[in-house]
C-alpha cells in the first residue's frame, strides 16, 4: 500500500505540475502591475481549464500525501515524492516538448538514485541481535523496579547497559 500511494502522488502531483505549466503557457506571458494588473491575472489563472484540472491534480496530490503519512515515516514519504522532479521533466520533454539539457537529465539521474536509497527498505539486523551473534551481548531479562546485583552475572560479563526490561552485557 505504501509504494502504491508513493506512486499515485508522484503521478498525480506530476499532472498537475504539467496541466498548470501547459494550461499558464496558453496565452501571453503574465505581468502584474497595480490592482488591475491583478485583477487581469486572476482572471487569466481562473479562465484556463487545464489550470483549474491541475489544481484538482494537485489536490489529490494532497490528500494522497496524507493519507502516505498516515502509513509511513515522514522520512521516507517526503523525499520519495521528489521522484515527481523525474516526472515532471519527461512530462516536459515529451508532453510540452521543452529542450532538457544534458547537465538536467544528470540531475535527474541523481533524484532517481536518491529516491531508490530512501525507499528501499534497509535489511540489517538490530544491533543487539547482531553483535549476540558474534559472542560480544548477552542480554538477561530483568524486573523493572527490584535492585539486580551489578557484578553476579554468568561467565566473565560486567554490566554494560540497564534498561527496565533488559540488561546488555558485554565482556570486559
Amino acid at each position: 500500500m505504501k509504494l502504491f500511494l508513493i506512486a499515485f502522488t508522484v503521478l498525480i502531483s506530476s499532472c498537475g505540475d504539467i496541466l498548470c505549466a501547459d494550461g499558464m503557457s496558453e496565452g501571453s506571458e503574465v505581468t502584474v502591475h497595480g490592482t488591475r494588473g491583478i485583477a487581469h491575472t486572476l482572471h487569466y489563472i481562473f479562465t484556463r481549464k487545464l489550470v483549474i484540472l491541475g489544481w484538482f491534480c494537485y489536490a489529490g496530490a494532497f490528500f494522497s500525501l496524507l493519507a502516505l503519512l498516515s502509513i509511513a515515516k515522514m522520512t521516507v514519504a517526503i523525499p520519495a515524492t521528489a521522484f515527481s522532479f523525474v516526472i515532471d521533466t519527461i512530462g516536459a520533454r515529451f508532453i510540452l516538448h521543452e529542450h532538457i539539457p544534458w547537465r538536467r537529465w544528470m540531475g535527474v539521474l541523481c533524484v532517481t538514485a536518491g529516491v531508490l536509497l530512501v525507499i528501499t527498505p534497509a535489511h540489517r539486523a538490530p544491533a543487539a541481535h547482531a553483535l549476540a551473534g558474534a559472542g560480544g551481548i548477552h542480554c538477561v531479562p530483568v524486573q523493572a523496579g527490584k535492585d539486580q546485583p551489578r557484578n553476579h552475572h554468568p561467565g566473565p560479563y560486567q554490566l554494560h547497559q540497564q534498561s527496565a526490561s533488559c540488561e546488555i552485557l558485554t565482556k570486559p
